[in-house]
């Protein structure tokens, strides 16, 4: 629903009526759920239907947000209402859906329609699932229930989370303890029972739990002094303990270097005006950007406001949540998907509250309710993480800009290598560029070495993944106590099962993409959807037996490097290995305490962590980015090489670095190798400028996909012909818009739907959104029982 609703407040309700609260109101024939976005006062109009219910006594959301939300609705072409309800923590919210229920003409139906017909698909989903929320889109659902053969309702899921209720005991009102001891004094008998008293009195009040941790006869005492009057029990919210350990405590530096002082004095300067800008803080790594960030914080704090810090990765929150909390105290809170929902729900509470002076999080800390905003940081801006591919496709880093705007605070956007757009912003002066060309102390770059790994024999598949260069500079790093880090961005052990007669690989069942092989749980696994096999000697397609594993991924690595140097301690840090909470930060900590040598990992290691005795970084497969069918390959490619080249050589002893790769001569690689972003800017936007991509024009991608082959393949035709027939009826600013397709995706089977891909590209961002609401109509009347559905991605980043 995109539309916004005006109801009427009833007397009793008035008080509790206020912007950030959930209501139930009546709309249409059934009751539903939304949030307060408006309030308007003075006299109501006539034949409003009123609200029902108010269902929070404190809002889930600040004033000030309602703005942001409404323009993330207009321009991602998302409901809003949708948007509050992503935006929100996990388990908050009642959420309203559908059920169905089969008649008994959709059981006769049953009997005769076809197997591979949608209805009855559904009907048997609803058979065999009753009071389970049917499958989107709803189309079919209605359609069934036309026929007689189905029955929808409504029903509300209950919020799952609340506050985190615990015991504490606290001495009576009017009690002191001197009083206690001169009544008491025969009672005393324990050693401890004296510190035990003290301890409680002295307190506001002491968790139960506690008291009986500190105490071994704790609960005995605890009964004991609340029977003789001294003691009572309570219950109060706790914020769940997520804080931990600080890993990286951070000490204020003796001094600033001169860069740093001239980027902070723009900064400080910008503050002060508390205006409305955007500064791109295009800092090496190493420069020392995360002090100007904490300086700039400390600065805002000192001016009475608030701050937010976007970071890609939520080990990457856990590392600079300890910088920060070392030096600012508790007044801080971090915000991320790998949170449970009750921590979610205390750090966002402890926001709305006024609680926190910062909040450090991933992309969905971006609509965290901090009043009185003054400061946003995206560190890392560069990063391809900050794009939501599920749900509200937004773009953190640019939706950031756009709050900032909204609240006239400070945007500072950091990156050692940053995004096309956001330098090419720099160009036209819509953002300020601030520079940090050197490292701190003076510290050189990493020495980088290209392997071109056509010149290497490797014999058979599976021979040896690592050049003997990198095995020579493996084992002089080892000798010198230093340790080193290697990036593979590929999971798994094999990358594929082969049929060595038809060549044809074991596939996704869901998905049009072969099986990765995990040596661990011996199993075969679909990294898009989750599906997993045993590994099959025998070809499905031709009946040959003899499969035969090709290719690597990290997994195997770190077993040939086991096997390779067996005294040295090697780690693994992916998605697969760190599945378990706090584990990341448990292999991070290691790594720092120099408890580990080597450590093999995805691209969750080349963001920006700090390793002083890191003085060799290892890249295999550098050129694996360069495959995917998208514009910004090669963009991609340089920041890679460039992030994990920047983690070498951060300590007293120059770094090096050794890339391994087939395309030698890229121009991504060898500006990386350079450390030339200047020249690698240069060539990316001639090229995109030649091809019509942003930064020198805007896009969206129609994403078009239905569980049946064919049907999905037509409707795909279809809404291309009605795509063009509009795009015809625009003489003159139609030659300013280019629609591509439709064209079958690149994986063309996902997750079980079958997916085609209409791209629409355009100079302007407003001409863009004009053309897509046109169709927006015609798009909903074509698909409206179609059992198809589709997907508007505006500045779409995956293009699989």
């Amino acid at each position: 629903m995109k539309e916004t609703f005006f109801y009427a407040i009833p007397d009793n309700l008035l008080s509790k009526a206020e912007v950030g609260r959930r209501v139930s109101v009546p709309f249409r024939n059934r009751k539903v759920i939304g949030y307060i976005l408006e309030k308007r006062h003075g006299d109501q109009e006539e034949g409003l239907k009123e609200i029902l219910e108010v269902m929070d006594e404190e809002p889930l959301f600040t004033e000030g947000l309602v703005p942001f939300f409404r323009w993330m609705s207009d321009y991602y072409l998302y409901p809003v209402g949708r948007f509050i309800q992503s935006a929100l923590p996990g388990g908050l919210n009642a959420q309203p859906f559908k059920t169905g229920q089969i008649t008994e003409k959709g059981l006769q139906a049953l009997k005769r329609l076809s197997e591979n017909s949608q209805e009855r698909s559904l009907l048997s989903w609803a058979k065999e699932n009753p009071g389970k929320r049917l499958p989107s889109p709803l189309d079919m659902a209605y359609t069934l229930q036309k026929k007689g053969w189905l029955t929808i309702e409504s029903r509300t899921r209950k919020r799952r989370v609340g506050p985190l209720i615990r015991k504490f005991v606290r001495a009576k009102e009017g009690l002191d303890l001197q009083s206690v001891f001169q009544v008491e004094d025969s009672s005393i008998r324990a050693k401890n029972e004296t510190e035990f008293l003290q301890t409680v009195f002295n307190s506001d009040g002491v968790l139960l739990k506690e008291l009986s941790a500190q105490f071994s006869n704790g609960a005995y005492l605890v009964n004991k002094w609340i029977r003789k009057g001294a003691l009572e029990k309570y219950g109060a919210p706790v914020v769940r303990n997520l804080a931990g350990e600080v890993m990286f405590p951070s000490l204020v530096p003796s001094q600033l270097y001169d860069q740093q002082k001239a980027v902070l004095g723009e900064i400080e300067d910008r503050l002060k005006k508390r205006r409305f800008s955007t500064c791109l803080l295009y800092g090496i790594t190493g420069s020392g950007k995360t002090e100007v960030y904490y300086r700039a914080v400390e600065e805002a704090i000192q001016q009475g406001r608030r701050a937010l810090l976007l970071v890609p990765e939520i080990a990457l929150v856990v590392y600079m949540e300890g910088i920060f909390r070392s030096r600012l105290g508790n007044r801080v809170a971090i915000y991320h998907s790998g949170l449970s929902e009750g921590e979610r729900y205390d750090q966002w509470v402890r926001t709305v509250r006024g609680e926190v002076d910062l909040v450090i999080g991933a992309r969905s800390a971006l609509f965290s309710p901090l009043p009185k905003l003054g400061l946003i940081i995206v560190d890392e801006e560069h990063d391809f993480s900050y794009k939501q591919e599920e749900g509200p496709r937004y773009q953190a880093r640019d939706a950031a800009v756009v709050r900032g705007k909204l609240e006239k605070a400070l945007v500072i956007l950091g990156s050692g290598t940053p995004s096309v757009q956001s330098f090419h912003h720099t160009t036209t002066e819509r953002y300020q560029l601030l520079s940090m060309p050197e490292r701190i102390e003076k510290r050189s770059l990493p020495e980088v070495q290209i392997v071109d790994m056509k010149a290497i024999s490797q014999g058979e598949p599976g021979n040896g993944i690592i050049s003997p260069i990198l095995r020579a500079a493996l084992e002089k790093t080892l000798t010198e106590g230093k340790q080193t880090i290697l990036f593979l961005n590929r999971r798994g052990f094999n990358r594929v099962y082969l049929c060595r007669s038809c060549g044809q690989p074991i596939r996704c069942t869901n998905c049009d993409v072969a099986l990765i092989y995990h040596l661990r749980e011996n199993r075969l696994a679909c990294h898009y959807c989750g599906f997993r096999s045993q590994p099959e000697n025998r070809c499905a397609t031709c009946g040959h037996e003899g499969m035969k594993a090709y290719g690597f991924g990290t997994e195997r690595l770190e077993q040939e490097l086991r096997e390779a140097i067996p005294d040295s301690r090697i780690a693994r840090i992916d998605r697969d290995s760190t599945r378990r909470k706090g584990q990341t930060f448990l292999i991070l900590k290691r790594f720092s305490e120099h408890e580990i040598d080597i450590m093999v990992g995805t691209q969750m290691i080349t963001k920006g962590y700090d390793f002083p005795e890191v003085t060799l970084v290892g890249v295999l497969a550098a050129d694996l980015s360069l495959g995917f069918p998208d514009f910004r390959a090669g963009e991609r490619t340089f920041q890679i090489l460039s992030q994990v080249a920047g983690r070498a050589g951060r300590g007293d002893q120059k770094g090096k670095v050794i890339v391994q790769t087939f395309n030698p001569e890229h121009y991504a690689i060898v500006t990386a190798r350079d450390h030339d972003y200047a020249s690698f800017f240069q060539m990316e936007t001639a090229l995109r400028g030649q091809l019509g991509y942003p930064p020198f024009s805007y896009l969206a991608c129609l994403k078009i996909q239905g569980n049946n082959s064919d049907t999905t393949a037509n409707m795909a035709q279809r809404l291309g012909q009605g795509i063009t027939g509009v795009l015809e009826r625009w003489p003159r600013r139609g030659r300013e818009i280019q629609v591509l397709g439709p064209a079958e995706a690149p994986l063309a089977k996902l997750k079980g739907k079958y997916r085609w891909q209409i791209l629409i590209k355009c100079k302007g961002a407003e001409l863009l959104h004009y053309f897509l609401r046109e169709i927006d109509a015609l798009t909903r009347k074509m698909l409206r029982g179609s059992g198809v559905s589709l997907i508007v991605d505006v500045d779409p980043y995956q293009m699989l």
